[in-house]
């Protein structure tokens, strides 16, 4: 695992990046440098793009010099190759593609809410089929996501055959609906995830936050907010998921975690699969999920 800081500066004048240019190849730092001169955003002309990772032994003091000319960067987590050999567990995401119809009220048609907080975005149970605005178009993808809805996970047929097949446990199928022809999609579901973990999220490495006025994000001012008190936590940057193993059942390959994560009115559990499962959809070249390792403690920075 590494952490690495990602930059990106952009500017009108050359002259400008010209300082981070100059530190970067004083370190022997790769960099991408774009001009865009035809540009309509004037500030978008120069570009510039590169990675700071804090295994460098000279990290400290190349951050140190970069600092001073003012840029903010991201901070990621780089798996390597062993995270995932020695990981049991991963979660798993695929890509976005619609949102769910109809746009306007979606959760009424969609979900039981009945324990639903629209302040947090904990409590909404599906209980109909999502409702989507056309086939979908990434033919390449087994598969597939919605925007807003994170838990949702949609396969083909071909990948609902082969988990059928390999036995996985725990799942169920249903057809999402052409929302304005009203008709349930043909070789396209919703693969639906029936184990939810006990909770044993560890969030030493994230911002837990609570559904109430004045909250750890800096929301909810409004004092006439009826919030529910509920906890959620922001997905980890640095450092990975950390779960306690033993809540994890080895007869199921696929399960939910106890916990939500999400910021603002988002609010999903996430999806964590064995290595069996990985290994099916590696062996069938199943296209369209990211697979993320588990990891086994807490990083020491």
């Amino acid at each position: 695992m590494r952490i690495t800081h990602r930059y990106v500066r952009s500017d009108s004048h050359s002259k400008v990046i010209k300082p981070t240019r100059v530190i970067l190849e004083k370190y022997n730092v790769s960099y991408k440098y774009q001009e865009d001169l035809k540009s309509p955003i004037p500030t978008f002309k120069y570009n510039i793009q590169f990675y700071l990772n804090e295994d460098n032994p000279n990290f400290a003091s190349l951050k140190s010099e970069i600092d001073t000319l003012g840029l903010n960067s991201q901070i990621l987590t780089d798996y390597e190759k062993s995270d995932y050999e020695i990981a049991n567990w991963f979660v798993v995401s695929a890509g976005h593609y619609q949102y769910p119809q109809p746009e306007d009220g979606y959760l009424e048609k969609t979900f039981d809410l009945e324990s639903y907080c629209g302040v947090c975005g904990i409590g909404r149970i599906q209980n109909a089929p999502f409702r989507l605005q056309s086939i979908p178009k990434q033919l390449n993808s087994q598969f597939w996501g919605l925007h807003w809805e994170y838990f949702a996970l949609f396969v083909r047929q071909k990948t609902k055959v082969i988990l059928e097949r390999e036995n996985i446990k725990g799942i169920n199928f249903t057809k999402p609906v052409l929302n304005k022809k009203n008709i349930e999609l043909n070789n396209f579901y919703q693969l639906h995830i029936e184990t939810i973990l006990s909770q044993g999220f560890d969030n030493y490495n994230t911002k837990k936050i609570t559904c109430k006025i004045n909250n750890e994000e800096d929301s909810n001012h409004d004092v006439n907010l009826k919030c529910c008190g509920r906890v959620k936590f922001h997905h980890p940057m640095v450092g990975g998921y950390l779960f306690d193993q033993h809540i994890f059942i080895t007869e199921f390959d696929i399960v939910q975690s106890q916990e939500y994560f999400g910021s603002g009115a988002s609010a999903n559990r996430i999806k964590i699969v064995s290595k069996r499962f990985k290994n099916i959809v590696e062996k069938n070249k199943l296209k369209g999920l990211v697979f993320v390792p588990l990891v086994n403690e807490r990083l020491t920075r």
